[in-house]
């Protein structure tokens, strides 16, 4: 409310002083037009600067309203859709934990019950994958909800990102080998400190691995493979799959973009991991890139985490 009086004040102030400049410029305007055709001029010709002055000062005083305005129903609206996706974000928290359970106890009757016949593992196994579909879809809403109302990262952590890395892909092995896809990983133990967040990055690996697995066909193999560069980590996840076109990979982190390609299996896919992925990754600091040599020749997705001195994070956390 404040800030409206403060407006309003404001512009009024800015009303009187346009509406004189612009009576000053039209009246000295026509002044210096009589006096070099050298006519004189009636009292009454002095009314036409005056109220050209006053339309001019009126339509600047008006646009300057409607500014304000538009400025005060922007931020009303950038203030509900902060409401909007917090409320999203707390409802889709909800469901998670109850998810989650669900796919526990699934694997859990999966690894301990003996006497269950085919059928019945065949049920359990589509429980626990249709599941855990459930909880990456509620990872990536809730993602999209943080992001979009505002909440970033604060700071970040500087270590080695390797454990992550591989508990991040044993989470996949099952899944890929339902499909008959392999994964192979070249991963050095010994990989420099990154700037990084572990569930961030848990995350990014999540929707990559996910991806390559949801549009590759049986019987291919997925790589996954770490490089140091001058000054950044780069992690790569390939694919033997169905590829993209030159359209496709100016559309791949484009929000809600269907690209030519479906999942092999079927799978749903909500158009948004691969442009939250992105988000997550610049929020690292980071960037991500796709490449493809086409149709049914396969995807490979690198991306960057930035290289940090490992001195002067042990100066910061001294001091």
């Amino acid at each position: 409310m404040k800030l409206v009086f403060n407006q309003i004040r404001l512009s009024k102030s800015y009303t009187v002083n346009i509406t004189i400049y612009s009576l000053l410029v039209c009246f000295c305007a026509f002044i210096e037009y009589s006096f070099i055709e050298n006519e004189a001029f009636s009292m009454n010709q002095y009314l036409i600067p005056l109220v050209v002055g006053i339309f001019f000062g009126y339509l600047t005083t008006n646009n300057r309203r409607l500014f304000y305005r538009l400025q005060d129903e922007k931020k009303e609206v950038q203030d509900k859709n902060k409401q909007i996706h917090s409320y999203i974000g707390t409802i889709v928290h909800d469901l998670k934990s109850p998810v989650a359970t669900i796919s526990g106890l699934a694997n859990l009757c999966i690894k301990t019950s003996k006497d269950l016949n085919e059928e019945q593992l065949m049920y359990l196994n589509f429980i626990q994958q249709s599941s855990n579909a459930m909880l990456e879809n509620i990872s990536i809403l809730l993602d999209n909800s943080r992001i979009e109302s505002g909440n970033k990262i604060e700071e970040l952590e500087v270590g080695n990102p390797y454990y992550t890395i591989q508990s991040t892909i044993d989470k996949y092995l099952i899944e890929a080998l339902s499909k008959s896809i392999s994964i192979q990983r070249i991963i050095d133990k010994n990989l420099p400190l990154v700037a990084y967040d572990k569930d961030l990055l848990d995350r990014i690996l999540s929707n990559l691995i996910s991806n390559a697995i949801k549009y590759s066909p049986p019987n291919t193999q997925i790589k996954i493979f770490t490089e140091v560069l001058a000054e950044r980590l780069s992690i790569k996840v390939k694919d033997e799959g169905l590829g993209m076109s030159e359209e496709d990979l100016d559309n791949v982190f484009q929000e809600f973009k269907k690209l030519s390609a479906r999942p092999t299996g079927k799978e749903s896919s909500t158009g948004l991991g691969l442009s939250i992925t992105k988000k997550l990754i610049q929020e690292l600091g980071g960037e991500i890139v796709a490449r493809s040599d086409g149709k049914n020749k396969g995807t490979e997705f690198e991306f960057t985490l930035n290289i940090k001195d490992a001195n002067s994070h042990l100066f910061q956390e001294i001091f």
